[in-house]
């Protein structure tokens, strides 16, 4: 199983190094770097200013990155894992799959004011845990191919009965009620075997 908190860096990692923002700023320093080096052969007076473009381009960089950071953490990381579950929503709709209750999910994350403010005051495991079910068992069955809608349906059912239960239960509650079983599911999630995933289902052919 992959801790709770490792996920959570590696959702960080790529965020802050992956993500739209950090990407555009790469871009821009590539290019820059481009011009610079062509500055210098057109015009030796060009080649201070294109270095000091250079090196603002490299302090937004990293400004956008720190930015990034700060966003993440705040609320205990509640926009890291806004940005997560985006994510494992787009995997799950490029399958060819139509969840409403993923869907509801996501909606809450952003819209639910209760989330919110369980968020503001401390982590929320049981939404942190589903998250990274839902992170877990879509990469997975995105890695089958067209395979991997029927990968994703019969696995689904833990995460989306975790789903509805944090719908309906006070946060509270649901914390008592959902870690310990998602906990338990994590520990041994759907891996990806092309040749074998399915005879645990089927049995041998």
């Amino acid at each position: 199983m992959l801790s709770p908190d490792i996920w959570l860096r590696q959702q960080l990692w790529q965020q802050l190094w992956k993500g739209p923002a950090a990407v555009s700023a790469y871009v821009s320093i590539a290019i820059q770097l481009c011009c610079t080096p062509l500055s210098a052969v057109v015009s030796r007076d060009l080649e201070s200013p294109c270095l000091y473009i250079l090196l603002i381009s490299v302090l937004i960089c990293v400004l956008v990155i720190v930015v990034d950071q700060i966003d993440s953490y705040r609320n205990h990381r509640l926009g890291l894992l806004r940005r997560s579950v985006a994510k494992s929503r787009r995997r799950i709709e490029a399958l060819g799959i139509k969840s409403d209750q993923v869907d509801r999910f996501v909606n809450a994350l952003w819209l639910n004011p209760e989330i919110e403010f369980r968020f503001s005051s401390t982590r929320f495991r049981s939404v942190e845990l589903t998250i990274e079910a839902l992170d877990v068992l879509s990469q997975t069955a995105a890695r089958y191919g067209r395979r991997g809608r029927k990968v994703f349906v019969v696995n689904q059912e833990p995460i989306v009965n975790a789903i509805r239960l944090i719908e309906c239960l006070p946060s509270e509650e649901a914390e008592k009620v959902l870690v310990e079983p998602l906990t338990r599911w994590l520990e041994h999630p759907p891996e990806f075997d092309p040749e074998g995933w399915a005879l645990p289902l089927f049995g041998e052919f």
